[in-house]
C-alpha cells in the first residue's frame, strides 16, 4: 500500500463519521460506528506496516512521541 492511499484509508472514515453525526444522534449507532473505525484502523495500520517492513514493536514505538521519530516518519511518510 503506498502511502497516498494509506492516508486517503486513514482520512476518508473519519468524514464520514462527521456527515453521519451531523444527521443522527442516537448513541447506540455512535458507538457501534467507532468500533468499526477503530477496527478499520487498526487494519489499515497492520497492512502499512507489512507494506514498509517494520515489525510490531518499532510499530508501537512509533506511536510513543520524540521517541519513535525514525519509525513515525517510516510508517506514514515513506
Amino acid at each position: 500500500m503506498n502511502r497516498y492511499a494509506f492516508w486517503i484509508l486513514m482520512i476518508l472514515p473519519w468524514f464520514w463519521l462527521a456527515l453521519f453525526l451531523l444527521q443522527s444522534r442516537e448513541m447506540k449507532n455512535i458507538a457501534l460506528i467507532l468500533l468499526a473505525l477503530i477496527l478499520h484502523l487498526s487494519i489499515v495500520i497492520n497492512i502499512r506496516r507489512k507494506t514498509v517492513g517494520l515489525s510490531v514493536s518499532e510499530t508501537f514505538k512509533a506511536f510513543v512521541p520524540f521517541w519513535g521519530w525514525k519509525e513515525y516518519k517510516r510508517l506514514y511518510f515513506h
